[in-house]
C-alpha cells in the first residue's frame, strides 16, 4: 500500500486498486507507489484524487495495455512522467500564464475566454471588471465586453481609455460601446491636450511631442464580491493588428499564490486612483468640454476666433471605491483569513480544517474539503462562495511578519526575514535563511510552506498640468521598494517603473546574460545607462529592438561591443517587435513601459516584475530565443 505520507481519496481507492493489481511484485508496487506519491504532490497536497489516479491508470494503459510484467511496470512508470509534469503545469499553483502572438492560437481570443472565464467564477456575484487601455480597436473584443454587460448585470465594467480614443476614428471602439448606453459600462479619457498650432491650416493639430502624458497601459483586473481574482497585463494592444501582425506579450495572473495575489492587488489600487483623480481623467462630456475649451483657448492665444458650442451635460460618474474582500484562504495563513475562516465556519471546524491542512496539505477545492472534512458539507452555499483556494504558500519576499509566524518561524526568525528583505532586498533561495541562523529543524518544518516568488507592480503617472511625473495614481505614488542602486548597494527607494528593470540591471554580475526585447530603448533612458553598467562588468547582454526609431541606440550598442564590451544586438524588421521585456536568470520584468525618458517621467505606465520564477522567465527566454533567431 501506498506510503503513510499519502493520503487516498474515496473517489480514488477504486482506481489506486486496479493499479497495484497490475504489480505482481512488492518491487513494482513501490514503483506504482512513488508515482502515485509524485502525482498527487502536483497540485500541493498529498491527498491523491481520483483524476490524478485517472491520469496515471490512463497512461499505464496506454503505454503497456494489460500486461502486469515488471517491463511493463517500468514502462508505465517512465511514461508518467510526462503524464505528472502535465499535471503539475494545469495545476498552475502560481496562478501564471504567459501568452505570445503567433504560439498557439491567437491571444485576442485567449484573452476573451479569460473575461468570460471570470465572469463565470463569479457566478452572479457582484463583479467588477477595471480596465486601462491605450488602443481598443477590435470589434470581437468590443462585442465580447458588451455581451458581457448585456447579459451579466452584476457586473461593473469600467474603461480608462487614453485621450485618443475619444473620437470614433480609425475604428475606436470606446465610442461605439458608450453608444450602447449599458448602466453597467462606465467609461473615462485620460485628461491631455496633445495639440499644436497650425497657422498653415489655422488651427490646432495632433501632436505626439505635446502630450502630458499618454494613457500607455493595456490590461485589465477582475474582482468578485470584492476578492482579487485576476490581472491580464503586457505589451498586447486591444487591436487586430496586435494580434495578427506584431510581436506582443500577455501575461496572466490568477489569484492562487500570495505574490500574484499582491500584483493585482496593486493593479486595481493604482486603476481606483487613476479614476478619482480628476486631473488624470474625465468622462466623456467632461472630457468633450474640457477639449473644446482648450482647442478655442489655442485658437484665441493665435489670433482666430472661438468656436461657437454648448457645453455639453455633467456627467461625472461617482468615485470608486473597492468593495471590502470577505473571502477567506483555507490555504492562507494572512490573520484576516483565520479569522473571517472563523467567522465563516465556526471556531470548532476552523480548526479542524487548517488541522487537515497542516497534515495532508492545501484544498484544491469545495469537494476536496467536503471530501477531507466531512463537517464542511453542513456549510451553507454562502460560505462555501466565500472560500478560497489559494496555494498554500506565503513568499519570504512579501508574507508579512504575522504570516511568517503562523508558517512555523520564530518570532525572532520572523523579524529577521523581515529585516534583511529591508535592507538587501529580495532572497534568492530559501537557503539563505540558515545564514539568518534559523535551525535546520525549522527550515525542514516550513519549508513546504514557502517559496521566493515575488510579483510586484510599478507605475508611473502625470496628471495634466504637473509639472513632472509620479509613481503611480494609488497607493504607488508613495509606496517605496528595495532596490539595487549603480553603486551596488541596496536601498529603499520610490517604486518606479525605472526601478523595477534597474534593480535586475544592478544586481547582474560577470558571466551572467541580460536578455531584452524592447520596442523602443533611448540611450538617454536610465535603464539603457544600467543595461550598459551591467555589460561593463561583465555580464552578458543581448539586446532585439523594433525596427522604427532605434538607429542610435543600435550604434551605441555596436560601438560597445566594438570596444570588448560584452553586447550584442539584433534588430526585428519583420514584423513590429512591441515587446517590452527584460529576463535576467529567474527573473523577469515586463509591461508596457519602453525605456524612454517619456515612459519613465510622463506618461502612464507599468512595469511588472516576477522574481525567482523559473517557469515563467523559462517562458519569456524561449520567446527572446525566437526573437533572436528571427532579427538581423
Amino acid at each position: 500500500m501506498p506510503a503513510p505520507t499519502l493520503k487516498i481519496s474515496a473517489a480514488a481507492r477504486p482506481i489506486v486498486d486496479q493499479l497495484l493489481a497490475r504489480a505482481t511484485t512488492a518491487a513494482d508496487q513501490k514503483k506504482v507507489n512513488d508515482v502515485l506519491r509524485s502525482a498527487a504532490g502536483g497540485d500541493g497536497n498529498k491527498v491523491l484524487s481520483a483524476a490524478e489516479a485517472q491520469a496515471i491508470l490512463d497512461t499505464f494503459k496506454a503505454a503497456a495495455g494489460s500486461a502486469t510484467t515488471t517491463d511493463a511496470i517500468t514502462l508505465g512508470v517512465e511514461q508518467s512522467t510526462a503524464t505528472i509534469a502535465s499535471m503539475k503545469e494545469l495545476a498552475n499553483l502560481d496562478g501564471v500564464s504567459s501568452l505570445f502572438t503567433f504560439q498557439g492560437g491567437s491571444v485576442k481570443e485567449k484573452m476573451i475566454a479569460e473575461l468570460n472565464a471570470s465572469v463565470a467564477r463569479a457566478n452572479g456575484r457582484p463583479m467588477e471588471l477595471n480596465m486601462l487601455i491605450f488602443e481598443f480597436q477590435s470589434d470581437s473584443l468590443e462585442k465580447a465586453l458588451l455581451d458581457i454587460a448585456k447579459k451579466n448585470p452584476n457586473v461593473t465594467i469600467r474603461i480608462i481609455g487614453d485621450s485618443g480614443q475619444a473620437t470614433d476614428s480609425g475604428g475606436n471602439a470606446l465610442p461605439s460601446i458608450l453608444k450602447a448606453k449599458l448602466p453597467n459600462v462606465e467609461v473615462k479619457y485620460k485628461k491631455d491636450f496633445p495639440y499644436v498650432f497650425s497657422s498653415t491650416l489655422g488651427r490646432p493639430t495632433y501632436n505626439h511631442g505635446a502630450t502630458q502624458g499618454l494613457n500607455h497601459h493595456k490590461g485589465f483586473v477582475s474582482i468578485i464580491d470584492g476578492k482579487p481574482d485576476l490581472l491580464s497585463t503586457g505589451s498586447f494592444n486591444w487591436s487586430d493588428t496586435a494580434d495578427t501582425k506584431n510581436y506582443e506579450n500577455l501575461v496572466v495572473m490568477k489569484n492562487t499564490d500570495s505574490s500574484s495575489r499582491r500584483g493585482i492587488e496593486q493593479f486595481n489600487d493604482e486603476f481606483a486612483g487613476f479614476w478619482n483623480d480628476p486631473q488624470a481623467t474625465l468622462s466623456p462630456n467632461n472630457f468633450a468640454n474640457f477639449k473644446s475649451a482648450k482647442w478655442n483657448e489655442m485658437l484665441v492665444a493665435n489670433n482666430r476666433p472661438p468656436i461657437a458650442s454648448r457645453p455639453r451635460a455633467d456627467d461625472s460618474y461617482a468615485p470608486y471605491t473597492p468593495r471590502l474582500d470577505r473571502s477567506a484562504d483555507v490555504n492562507g495563513f494572512r490573520p484576516s483569513d483565520v479569522a473571517r475562516l472563523k467567522e465563516l465556519a465556526g471556531a470548532t471546524l476552523a480548526r479542524a480544517i487548517t488541522a487537515e491542512r497542516k497534515a495532508g496539505g492545501r484544498f484544491t477545492s469545495v469537494e476536496d474539503l467536503q471530501e477531507r472534512v466531512p463537517g464542511a458539507a453542513a456549510l451553507s452555499a454562502e460560505a462555501l462562495a466565500a472560500l478560497h483556494f489559494g496555494s498554500g504558500l506565503v513568499s519570504l519576499n512579501t508574507a508579512s511578519f504575522e504570516e511568517l509566524d503562523a508558517v512555523g518561524f520564530s518570532k525572532k526568525s520572523a523579524r529577521d526575514i523581515v529585516t534583511f528583505r529591508e535592507q538587501h532586498g529580495d532572497f534568492d533561495s530559501l537557503e539563505q535563511l540558515k545564514g539568518l541562523g534559523v535551525p535546520a529543524s525549522t527550515l525542514s518544518k516550513v519549508k513546504a510552506s514557502l517559496s521566493t516568488t515575488d510579483v510586484e507592480a510599478f507605475f508611473n503617472s502625470r496628471p495634466f498640468g504637473a509639472p513632472q511625473g509620479g509613481t503611480g495614481y494609488g497607493s504607488g505614488a508613495t509606496r517605496t521598494t528595495a532596490a539595487m542602486g549603480a553603486n551596488g548597494q541596496v536601498t529603499t527607494t520610490a517604486a518606479s517603473v525605472t526601478v523595477g528593470a534597474t534593480d535586475l540591471f544592478n544586481r547582474a554580475g560577470p558571466g551572467q546574460t541580460i536578455d531584452v526585447a524592447m520596442y523602443g530603448m533611448s540611450v538617454g533612458a536610465p535603464e539603457y545607462n544600467a543595461l550598459v553598467a551591467a555589460a561593463k562588468r561583465g555580464a552578458n547582454v543581448r539586446v532585439v529592438l523594433n525596427d522604427d526609431y532605434t538607429a542610435p541606440t543600435v550604434a551605441a550598442l555596436k560601438a560597445l561591443a566594438i570596444q570588448g564590451f560584452p553586447v550584442d544586438v539584433r534588430v526585428q524588421k519583420a514584423r513590429t517587435m512591441h515587446e517590452k521585456f527584460g529576463v535576467v536568470g529567474d527573473d523577469v520584468f515586463f509591461g508596457s513601459a519602453n525605456f524612454s525618458s517619456s515612459s519613465s517621467t510622463k506618461h502612464s505606465e507599468n512595469r511588472v516584475t516576477i522574481k525567482n520564477e523559473p517557469g515563467t522567465a523559462k517562458a519569456f527566454q524561449a520567446r527572446f530565443d525566437e526573437l533572436w533567431n528571427k532579427s538581423k
